[in-house]
């Protein structure tokens, strides 16, 4: 089953899922001004707990099984990845967990700050309603991170049936719809998140694109992920943008449902770039801002999203250096049914979320010091014999030509 690109959002743009549950203790209040809004401190705890209106925050720390699924090869389709975490926590009475990544209309950049002194990547998720989770994660080996999650993708998927019964089935039946126990949804929140924050200031968000192709690479040697479980690998294992573009030359991609994203990747040093997937190939270009059309040149001005690319720009002429309020305006001014907006501080390692357009309220929380037991030196390394993520010495970045863009091609040899 294929998803036609925009018939899947514009048909579950017209209803809302909803559903009430009790918000959680919040530290007091925290205001920075008089103009400022409000900002509330979150903490997450192992428990799935909610922060307010389906809102939800938890974490993970010790071993989910990553370096276990790269010494493996990983896998090339999230069914089989999904399994494998889920009796990874003892479950073993699961076969139709899988999820569903497809519809998103969305907007990243990065910005300095005001001080000069570093950056904040910005993020809006536009979706109808939906259920986010933040999950905080400390793995035993790799950096800690902030993530946040579509809980219902995984959900919705796991009834395994066509896209016309889901969404027959979700209009009319919503309360049928397959509610996961916690415990399996905060182990496959894990490998599934929409964008992050890691401890040394790399953030990445994955937004959608639009074509008549899929991405299903197949390069020996290589490890195998889906669309947001490299996203996982990449906020583990890689400090900055670099690292992060050798995790995606050594790993076969496969597009999840065969949908089409591309990924913003910034790092705290400044580095932002995207990577599309064109002709089988990864292709790197340097930008600040994505939102749903093609930066890259094979194919650039693609897709949609231009008018809230150019609001994101106007905003950045606008203020050069930014504070987390400018952040937050810019996020406004580009949201289109945003479900969260976050401002990532990738100097101080924390994220302010505001919720379903309501720019009022701010929701502030924070990755611990000192918890990751990964090494400070590079964690992908071609020389490397101990290097989890698989490399094939036949393979090289080669430097575009392009006088008009710093672009990177990741050729395959197949």
């Amino acid at each position: 089953m294929q998803f036609k690109n925009l018939q899947f959002l514009l048909s579950f743009a017209s209803f809302a899922l909803l559903a009430v549950s009790s918000p959680v203790a919040i530290d007091e209040e925290i205001v920075k001004d008089e103009k400022a809004s409000p900002i509330q401190e979150i903490k997450a705890t192992e428990k799935m707990e909610t922060i307010t209106e389906n809102f939800r925050v938890t974490e993970y720390r010790g071993d989910y099984g990553l370096d276990d699924i790269l010494e493996a090869g990983g896998f090339d389709n999230d069914f089989d990845l999904i399994q494998y975490t889920t009796k990874f926590i003892g479950y073993n009475d699961t076969n139709v967990i899988l999820k569903n990544d497809k519809g998103m209309s969305c907007s990243a950049f990065q910005t300095p700050n005001m001080d000069g002194n570093g950056y904040f990547f910005g993020r809006n998720f536009d979706w109808i309603y939906c259920t986010p989770l933040i999950m905080l994660t400390y793995p035993d080996h790799g950096y800690s991170s902030i993530s946040t999650v579509n809980t219902d993708f995984i959900n919705w998927a796991s009834e395994n049936i066509p896209y016309e019964e889901l969404y027959e089935k979700i209009v009319n039946h919503p309360q049928d719809i397959n509610q996961l126990p916690d415990d399996i949804l905060r182990i496959t929140a894990i490998y599934t998140p929409m964008d992050g924050l890691n401890e040394k200031g790399l953030s990445i968000s994955v937004n959608m694109v639009t074509g008549n192709w899929t991405i299903h690479q197949n390069a020996p040697g290589k490890t195998n992920l889906t669309t947001l479980s490299l996203v996982r690998v990449m906020l583990d294992k890689a400090a900055t943008v670099d690292e992060a573009l050798e995790i995606v030359k050594n790993t076969n991609l496969h597009a999840s449902f065969d949908y089409l994203n591309h990924y913003l990747i910034s790092d705290a040093t400044g580095k932002s770039v995207t990577v599309e997937y064109i002709n089988g190939e990864a292709v790197v270009t340097e930008t600040k801002i994505i939102t749903n059309f093609y930066i890259a040149k094979e194919l650039e001005g693609q897709g949609y999203g231009q008018d809230r690319y150019e609001s994101i720009k106007n905003m950045m002429t606008k203020y050069p250096n930014m504070n987390a309020d400018n952040v937050r305006d810019s996020l406004k001014a580009a949201e289109e049914s945003t479900q969260w907006s976050i401002v990532y501080d990738q100097l101080n390692k924390e994220a302010t979320y505001y919720l379903r357009g309501n720019f009022n309220q701010g929701y502030h929380i924070k990755l611990e010091d000192d918890i990751s037991n990964a090494d400070d030196e590079t964690l992908v390394d071609s020389d490397d014999e101990e290097l989890i993520v698989n490399v094939s010495d036949d393979e090289t970045i080669i430097d575009s030509d392009s006088d008009e863009s710093d672009e990177e091609t990741i050729n395959e040899e197949n």
